[in-house]
């Protein structure tokens, strides 16, 4: 089985409304703009584990349960898994790291936020049932 590189979640409140990170300007990827929270997967590690594990790292939290959703393959190559979570934290509870911020955004205003392009991709495919994302770049 190949696995990807990295693993996001896309994590959903009982409204409906995703949980996202937004990464300052001096960020290294995605700078300036809004992700879903995830990671680089280490050696040995699965999709899952990594999941998990960034999700505790970066919001003090783990899922109860994680469901794969969409595949983002870029120029051939798998990239990241996302998985649905549900997820009920607070904003003003998470301690992330100096610069970033978590938000609640609800789905139909996605577009109004300035989403890192891959994410958006993987999101509107999510939001309309696709399991997979293939870009160019």
């Amino acid at each position: 089985m190949i696995w990807p590189q990295y693993a996001c979640a896309i994590l959903v409140d009982k409204t409906g409304r995703l949980l996202l990170e937004s990464r300052p300007a001096t960020a290294r990827f995605a700078a300036g703009r809004l992700t879903c929270f995830g990671g680089r997967r280490e050696a040995g590690e699965t999709p899952e584990d990594c999941l998990r594990r960034e999700l505790q790292e970066e919001l003090g939290w783990r899922p109860e349960a994680l469901e794969m959703q969409v595949a983002l393959w870029v120029a051939g190559e798998l990239i990241a898994w996302f998985y649905r979570a549900d997820c009920a934290l607070a904003v003003d509870q998470l301690r992330l790291p100096p610069g970033y911020q978590a938000v609640w955004v609800a789905p139909a205003d996605l577009c109004q936020h300035p989403l890192s392009p891959w994410h958006a991709a993987v999101l509107a495919a999510w939001q309309a049932g696709q399991s997979i994302v293939e870009l160019n770049q």
